[in-house]
């Protein structure tokens, strides 16, 4: 069958002309990408960082190959009989899920983390979140919303990088694709139920807000900086390699550290002074755009951080938001810097020190006491950067995985590894019986198995 293989996007409906229809608009998506492939297939130059989305159609090609294929795949499509879907939940359970869709007095949400789901009082979550919201030190209300000023602001900072040649007309464009006017941004809490006392992750969504695409331009801008830091780890198979790869001696003791609430504790202005020396720094002479302009979009992206919660508009005054693209490289740099001026200032050091974002993995061959006394001072050192610590001679946890002396370690010197999973792990995972395509649930049983093959050393 010509069209076996390909691959169209599903869509939520059940009449069977709606179908068809569907399936034939996804045709026409795919065969513009085989003509437009065909067109530029010769063409080695590499896209444009910011390329924004033609609407343009390419009309029909003069290759017979193509064009035949296409055609006969559409009447292949044109001529597939249907049957009809058949709905994998029981009578109750759809009743049930529509009951509990139409309750506006439980919330339901997932968990900040693991594959669980919490349920709480819609009064009780609207409750968690004002609570962090009440801190005036970190917000403050508006009597209006400020987005449409934001984004004057944004546009005309746009323009003057456009006017200093500082981006190209595509860039440009690029940047100035945000909705007039601009979306509001939306705060929300994700529940950490893995903490003694459960608390609310603050999440802010910018989708088509208006700094939503300068920062994911900044973003572009600092992510080299980021991973160019002697404690970055990517992730946790690069954390995995690392550890594979280290000698380590027999009375090693191994420490783990988190930054508590490390986007939120940021102070605005020193964090964008800290940015703007690692950016001068890292680019020497040649900084993509000029540093006064970068502290300009910085304090545009943090200082006119502005959304609703519950009908009320507030602006974040302190720290970064979790939801604004540039916060992961933002709070990175930030980072380095505070490490680095504890690891010069403290008389002991660490003999390997790696970081992901606001978790450190460290090993030490000095005694507790020191490395209790090291933790201390690097308490003391910021203001609002504090860190919590696990101290253990014989095993600790690190992002996904558990870190412990075994056998290889006796054998080798080198440290094990063995997957970790948090209390609030319940397991879940897509039943079979699912509408998904079949590629999608046999990849997972193959993605879960490579990934315990992985993160396991025995």
């Amino acid at each position: 069958m010509l069209a076996k293989g390909l691959k169209f996007i599903p869509t939520p409906v059940t009449n069977q002309s709606q179908i068809k229809r569907q399936i034939l608009r996804d045709f026409d998506q795919f065969a513009r990408r085989m003509r437009l492939m065909y067109i530029f297939h010769v063409q080695d130059n590499e896209p444009h960082l910011f390329h924004v989305k033609s609407l343009w159609e390419p009309p029909i090609q003069r290759s017979v190959a193509l064009e035949s294929y296409l055609e006969e795949v559409k009447n292949e499509l044109a001529d597939l009989k249907l049957a009809k879907p058949r709905n994998n939940l029981l009578p109750a359970e759809r009743e049930a899920l529509k009951a509990l869709k139409h309750n506006n007095e439980i919330n339901i949400k997932k968990a900040d983390k693991g594959t669980t789901i919490v349920v709480m009082n819609t009064q009780d979550k609207k409750q968690e979140g004002q609570i962090q919201l009440d801190n005036m030190n970190h917000y403050r209300p508006l009597e209006t919303p400020m987005v449409v000023e934001t984004k004057h602001r944004v546009q005309q900072f746009i323009n003057d990088l456009y006017q200093g040649n500082h981006i190209d007309k595509i860039t440009r464009t690029w940047l100035c694709q945000t909705p007039n006017p601009p979306s509001i941004p939306e705060f929300y809490a994700l529940t950490k139920i893995h903490k003694p006392t459960p608390v609310g992750r603050p999440i802010i969504s910018g989708c088509d807000g208006p700094t939503e695409k300068l920062s994911s331009f900044v973003d572009k801008l600092l992510q080299p900086i980021a991973r160019q830091q002697r404690s970055y780890l990517k992730d946790s198979t690069d954390f995995i390699n690392f550890i594979e790869q280290t000698k380590v001696p027999a009375d090693v003791i191994l420490v783990s550290m988190d930054v508590t609430s490390l986007y939120t504790n940021i102070p605005q202005e020193e964090g964008i002074q800290t940015v703007c020396r690692a950016c001068e720094t890292f680019y020497v002479n040649k900084p993509p755009i000029p540093k006064p302009l970068l502290e300009q979009a910085l304090r545009l992206i943090l200082q006119e951080n502005s959304f609703q919660f519950n009908g009320k508009n507030y602006l974040q005054i302190h720290g970064t938001a979790m939801g604004t693209k540039m916060a992961v490289a933002f709070a990175n740099i930030f980072m380095n810097k505070v490490e680095t001026d504890i690891l010069i200032q403290s008389a002991i050091r660490p003999l390997v020190w790696k970081r992901y974002i606001d978790d450190i993995f460290s090993l030490w061959t000095i005694n507790r006491v020191e490395i209790l006394q090291f933790i201390e001072q690097a308490n003391r050192h910021h203001p609002t950067i504090k860190f919590t610590a696990e101290v253990s001679e014989t095993e600790t946890t690190f992002l996904d995985t558990t870190i412990f002396k075994d056998d290889r370690f006796l054998k080798d010197s080198v440290l094990d590894v063995r997957m970790h999973f948090k209390p609030t792990e319940t397991f879940q995972y897509t039943h079979f019986t699912s509408s998904h395509p079949p590629g999608v649930k046999k990849g997972f049983i193959k993605g879960e198995a490579l990934r315990f093959l992985r993160t396991n050393s025995s």
